[in-house]
């Protein structure tokens, strides 16, 4: 008994002076500044690389050590993997995620020096896009259209307003505010409040109540009734799912004289005036505008098409050859021109 007592109190010590293993700071979860090795050596030295890009990659790290950020120095394939093998420049940030801030409505146009323009994104789902609608918003409108913070929005759950381009997405089947998204805005993302409504068609109705111009981007009128008793609030159920389904029933596009139904219109984007306070609608990449969320829209807005400026056999050949399979414009570039003609009209 006494060898066995004296065995597992020496396997107790074998244990206790067993050295822990390191663990390497790219399996840590906290925030660090990854930079390839030798960048910190050549920020000082001749090498290479121009002196605008040794002079960013100085800016980097000087900013890394104003806010205490630990800096790890390591090989080209650890920082490939840290960023899913995109492209990184010699420099990846671990850091903590952002978020869509949750509101119920858009503010009244008029008051502060709110912006006079909205941009709803209806279910984008490429963070691609995403982020070059950010990055266009961010250019075209002079700045974030909110500030992030514990501020964003009123006790009611309406958003407050700071001027630039305000942006909304669908709470659900939306692209997240990822690294992708952040890398296509060109860091435009982590200077804006990306707001989030879980009902674009209600929030849409209420926007229009407070006085703003709701246009879809469309090619055409959609095959859909407007119900103006959703805009009057009649019928309005908070909770119900109707507000979100898809309704696929396909309706006559000359809408009856029927009380609370009016028929929208579909302009050309040089027909659209720019002074009125506006909330613009793009749909997703794939199915455009979801039938509930046209029917929210007071208009809608098409950009014409190369073959427009044309006339004649000059016209068709364009349309049976050179556009064959190209009849729209991706979302973000139609986001991109509706956003410049807005503001370069203003």
């Amino acid at each position: 008994m006494d060898d066995d007592d004296n065995f597992g109190s020496f396997d107790s010590n074998v244990e206790e002076d067993k050295p822990k293993r390191d663990i390497k700071p790219e399996a840590k979860l906290s925030p660090s500044l990854f930079v390839q090795e030798g960048t910190l050596d050549n920020i000082h030295k001749r090498t290479f690389r121009s002196s605008s890009k040794k002079e960013a990659s100085g800016e980097i790290i000087a900013l890394a050590e104003e806010l205490s950020l630990p800096i790890v120095e390591t090989d080209k394939g650890v920082l490939n993997t840290l960023c899913g093998n995109r492209p990184h420049q010699g420099f990846v940030l671990r850091c903590g995620g952002l978020d869509f801030s949750p509101v119920k409505g858009i503010p009244a146009p008029g008051k502060g020096d709110g912006p006079a323009l909205w941009l709803a994104l209806d279910e984008v789902v490429d963070p691609q896009n995403l982020g070059a609608l950010l990055r266009s918003a961010y250019f075209l409108g002079g700045g974030p259209g909110l500030i992030r913070g514990d501020d964003d929005s009123d006790n009611d759950g309406t958003a407050r307003k700071s001027g630039g381009v305000g942006i909304i997405v669908c709470a659900k089947n939306s692209s997240p505010l990822s690294p992708t998204v952040s890398a296509a805005s060109a860091g435009a993302l982590e200077d804006m409040a990306i707001y989030s409504t879980s009902n674009l068609p209600k929030l849409l109705y209420g926007a229009e109540e407070n006085g703003w111009r709701v246009l879809g981007a469309a090619a055409e009128v959609p095959n859909a009734e407007r119900d103006d008793s959703k805009r009057r609030g009649e019928n309005n159920v908070n909770t119900s799912s109707s507000w979100d389904a898809y309704d696929d029933e396909e309706v006559n596009n000359e809408v009856e004289d029927e009380p609370g139904i009016s028929q929208q219109q579909c302009f050309d984007l040089d027909k659209v005036e720019t002074g009125v306070p506006t909330v613009l609608v793009l749909g997703s990449e794939g199915r455009g505008l979801r039938t509930l969320v046209a029917r929210a829209c007071s208009g809608f807005v098409r950009i014409p098409g190369g073959a427009g400026s044309f006339g004649g056999a000059e016209a068709e050949n364009l349309n049976s050859d050179s556009q064959a399979g190209v009849d729209s414009l991706n979302v973000s570039v139609t986001g991109g021109i509706l956003l410049w003609h807005f503001f370069s009209n203003r």
